[in-house]
């Protein structure tokens, strides 16, 4: 399809993303510098985009133009989160060989919306609809962690916090101590807290903004999804919640 580039059209993108990140916008001058392109060739982009509404001047400076604005909004509203998933949790699954989900928030619960089983002969995990307590499951402390302080103390406070193994954690002080881990490390751990013998690892999916919209993660036996594995799992797995990221407009680090 290079034959059909339009070099000029190319430059004109390459100046609003030039520009992204930037609020006081760049002087002329500066983007010439940045992007390597012949100063009259950019002073008429810069101008054809400001006419556009694309771009705005700001006395010497270029700035993203409101005009943007409808154009990502409705790019914004046609993103479909399954469907960016889907093949993300088909290679974690098969890199794993463990089951791989994706869960939002649902009230006071996780739900799963997509569920790809393990390859293996011998598989463990919730089907697709699930509902999942949120103190207790890998996916919903990804949740509970980014929750604003009083969001958090009215999810928490609704009723006491069941304890469905030994290791589920129910006090205050212990789940806020998991969440600042959690925020650090950018991945939770449900170490066998919702069924013993059970262990998933979650990350955070992001949008444009920056909010966590979702998690993805793995959940498998603990006698295949040993300690032992736990950094690399969740290497994996934070790569492909960086990967569905990107997809909904997530800037890539």
């Amino acid at each position: 399809m290079e034959k059909y580039n339009i070099p000029n059209l190319a430059n004109a993108c390459l100046v609003m993303k030039a520009l992204t990140g930037e609020p006081e916008g760049l002087l002329l001058s500066e983007l010439v510098q940045r992007l390597n392109l012949p100063h009259t060739s950019t002073l008429r982009i810069a101008s054809t985009l400001c006419n556009a509404g694309f771009l705005q001047r700001n006395g010497k400076r270029y700035a993203l133009g409101t005009g943007l604005i409808p154009l990502g909004q409705q790019a914004l509203a046609r993103l479909d989160i399954r469907g960016i998933a889907r093949p993300v949790l088909n290679k974690l699954s098969a890199e794993t060989r463990e089951t791989a989900h994706l869960a939002i928030l649902s009230g006071v619960q996780s739900l799963l919306v997509e569920v790809v089983q393990s390859p293996s002969p011998i598989r463990v995990g919730a089907p697709a609809g699930t509902l999942v307590d949120l103190h207790c499951s890998a996916h919903g402390k990804i949740f509970l962690a980014h929750l604003a302080a009083d969001d958090l103390k009215q999810v928490l406070g609704r009723a006491p916090l069941q304890k469905r193994t030994r290791t589920t954690l129910t006090t205050l002080p212990e789940l806020q101590a998991e969440f600042r881990r959690i925020r650090t490390q950018d991945y939770a751990l449900d170490n066998e807290e919702f069924f013993e013998g059970i262990r998933c690892l979650a990350a955070p999916v992001r949008n444009a903004q920056g909010d966590v919209v979702a998690a993805i993660g793995i959940t498998g036996a603990t006698t295949r999804f040993t300690s032992a594995r736990i950094p690399k799992v969740a290497k994996q797995v934070m790569d492909a919640a960086s990967e569905i990221s990107k997809g909904l407009g997530y800037p890539s680090t």
